[in-house]
């Protein structure tokens, strides 16, 4: 009897375990229209509330920064990997670190004081 009671919480373990809920996939792509979502760190460390609607573009090689609905800025970028981090540049000197999550990127300056700005995906 011992032997099919083991069998048996051994078969329910394995079954319970394939269960499991998937982790939804990490975006690999920066194409799209994102919205700012939150703004943490910067200088004094206590990040900044978002009080406007600011939206980027990223559309072939070329970026948009909207803010209120009006274009404030277009240039060109470049996503490529350093040393196993993501790293965007917009225009020739503006780099920040991308970090990729299921349904956002984070963007992080490339200096030790920088704002780190949570970007959410929104449908054209």
């Amino acid at each position: 009897m011992k032997i099919y009671y083991s069998l048996i919480i051994v078969f329910l373990t394995v079954a319970f375990s394939a269960c499991k809920k998937k982790d939804a996939p990490l975006l690999t792509s920066i194409e799209g229209r994102w919205r700012l979502a939150k703004v943490e760190g910067c200088f004094s460390g206590q990040g900044a509330p978002v009080t406007n609607k600011q939206e980027i573009i990223f559309k072939g090689k070329q970026y948009e920064l909207f803010v209120d609905g009006v274009r404030e800025t277009a240039d060109t970028f470049h996503l490529k990997q350093v040393n196993n981090q993501n790293v965007l540049t917009i225009g020739k000197s503006n780099e920040f670190f991308v970090t990729f999550t299921s349904d956002a990127i984070i963007l992080t300056g490339n200096i030790s004081d920088a704002c780190t700005m949570t970007y959410g995906k929104v449908a054209y």
